[in-house]
């Protein structure tokens, strides 16, 4: 015969338990898929500053060679670029600065262009661009810098070497 009277020791987790840990795996989701989002724009913003070497080095050997011009033009042939999924166009301007335009999956229109400009104060905190189509660019010596005030990138997205501060 059969003993139906015995205590059987239950195992697992109860409702609440479970309740409980989903709760709480939400709120770290929660928190943390905003700042991943976050890291990975900022990585594509770094992905542009990369790209724009070629465009930084055909400006740098136009002055070189050719001294104080327009730099859209003398650069035209030497610097191409084709567009990725996180940069929309890299362009060199007449004074030799160099806008990046992010893709909107990076930054929202109309507030997705870093300035690279041409200065002989990189480090400093609001530097003064250098244009170098006219003659008082002649006295660059080859610095950049990211912290321009025609950058309209969301600062948020901006490495730390570009905010300027206030």
């Amino acid at each position: 015969m059969q003993d139906t009277n015995k205590d059987y020791q239950e195992a697992g987790f109860t409702l609440i338990e479970v309740m409980v840990v989903v709760a709480i795996i939400g709120i770290l989701v929660a928190v943390a898929v905003p700042q991943y989002q976050d890291y990975i724009a900022r990585s594509r913003v770094v992905e542009g500053m990369n790209l724009s070497s070629s465009a930084k080095l055909a400006v740098t050997e136009a002055f070189a060679s050719r001294g104080t011009v327009p730099m859209d033009e003398a650069t035209s042939g030497s610097f191409t670029f084709t567009p990725t999924r996180s940069v929309k166009l890299i362009e060199v301007t007449p004074s030799g600065a160099i806008a990046i335009d992010y893709q909107v999956s990076v930054a929202p229109e109309g507030k997705n262009t870093l300035h690279l400009v041409p200065t002989n104060e990189p480090d400093a905190n609001s530097p003064k661009p250098i244009d170098l189509s006219k003659p008082e660019g002649a006295t660059w010596a080859g610095g950049w810098s990211c912290r321009s005030t025609e950058t309209n990138l969301i600062s948020q997205l901006l490495p730390s070497e570009c905010r300027i501060s206030k």
